[in-house]
């Protein structure tokens, strides 16, 4: 692909996003749209920031940005409630995007204690190489398996995340549209 048609196909997807996503500033399409390059250019990669999207209130745009990023993001994992164990054996089949909704639910004061091991798998996937050892099989044919989870992660959520996440973390501060911004009607199946 040469730089112009790079270029082009660039600015289909900024305008794409846009159509559906009020975001604070043109800076952040940019970042939005560079990081959905960079999930397909994922094996290119030693590391991948976390996209944040938050907001100090529902009804924000933050799972619609997902729900966007899920249309043009390779192979996206959409995850509202899973075990770590499912998502980090789906990470070892393919090379999957992850997109994480209702985090705060997740992380929240209530929470946060009984999802140290998600926490510690978002953290740990930023950098290629990183691992989740664990026993699998059964009887004599136990042995340690190690499972991979590098991946591109976006997450949503209202309120702040745990200062380990954010800071490995591209963070767009969402907000409600104003009475005088629109954005396309999102229907998936179209």
């Amino acid at each position: 692909m040469s730089e112009s048609e790079l270029a082009v196909l660039l600015d289909k997807v900024r305008a794409f996003f846009a159509a559906y996503v009020i975001v604070p500033g043109d800076e952040y399409l940019d970042a939005i749209t560079l990081w959905i390059a960079h999930s397909h250019a994922i094996a290119a990669a030693d590391t991948t920031p976390r996209l944040i999207f938050k907001s100090p209130e529902k009804e924000s745009g933050k799972t619609r940005a997902l729900e966007v990023l899920e249309l043009l993001t390779p192979k996206p994992l959409a995850i509202i409630n899973t075990t770590v164990a499912a998502i980090f054996r789906l990470l070892k089949e393919e090379q999957a995007t992850l997109l994480i909704d209702e985090v705060d639910a997740i992380f929240g004061p209530r929470a946060a204690r009984e999802h140290e091991d998600l926490r510690s798998l978002i953290n740990a996937g930023y950098r290629r190489g990183a691992t989740v050892a664990r026993v699998v099989g059964e009887g004599k044919k136990m042995k340690v398996e190690r499972f991979p989870v590098f991946a591109a992660t976006a997450l949503a959520a209202i309120g702040d995340l745990p200062d380990t996440i954010e800071s490995r973390a591209l963070i767009v501060p969402m907000r409600r549209r104003a009475p005088d911004e629109h954005v396309a009607a999102f229907r998936r199946r179209k």
